[in-house]
């Protein structure tokens, strides 16, 4: 469901530990708080008092159905970060590219405020350039959030570089904007996904 907790205690500089303490609870707690957040299980209160040992507070709203709303950033980015927890990479690359097709398709079905709010961000700090360069560049730049702003990887990495004959793909034919970032996958990938 979401990833609040976990973003915002390391927004805070918070291990852990740390948070526990706050909360006076185990480690072993915390952990079983931010796996029910993530899994959509986790209580309201729970959430609120978790957030508020951070820092922070909980804001909930109501909003119309829209079809475009699986596709805006929050939503994938929360999607994304389940499909890591499972190990599904290759799921987390679909998510992540249709969610940029679909914007870059119709970029007017998304207001600002919907291209903007990120609360959580993507577990794996890796997994979150690649989401800030693709989706990030996929959203018009007159409207581009400032989390939209990627950072260059300190080494190249390669999101399946498990398998030899995509690695060699991805050393070859990776898109310049991507290579800049330390980002090695090849454009068919990001195509296919």
């Amino acid at each position: 469901m979401s990833d609040l907790i976990r973003t915002t205690r390391k927004s805070a500089g918070l291990t852990g530990a740390q948070l526990a303490g706050r909360l006076g609870i185990t480690v072993g707690a915390v952990s079983r708080m931010e796996r029910s957040e993530r899994a959509g299980t986790i209580q309201l209160d729970t959430l609120r008092r978790a957030l508020a040992a951070t820092g922070q507070g909980l804001r909930l709203d109501a909003t119309p159905e829209d079809p475009y709303a699986p596709f805006a950033p929050a939503n994938v980015t929360d999607e994304i970060n389940l499909a890591l927890d499972e190990n599904r990479p290759e799921y987390a690359l679909r998510l992540l590219t249709q969610a940029a097709q679909t914007i870059a398709a119709q970029p007017e079905r998304f207001d600002d405020e919907s291209l903007g709010r990120r609360p959580s961000q993507i577990g794996d700090p890796r997994w979150e350039q690649l989401f800030r360069a693709v989706v990030g560049d996929a959203i018009p730049a007159d409207r581009r959030p400032a989390w939209a702003q990627p950072t260059r990887l300190s080494r190249a990495w390669y999101p399946f570089g498990q398998y030899a004959s995509l690695k060699q793909r991805a050393k070859a034919e990776t898109p310049d904007r991507l290579r800049q970032l330390n980002i090695m996958i090849d454009q068919r990938s990001l195509s296919r996904a």
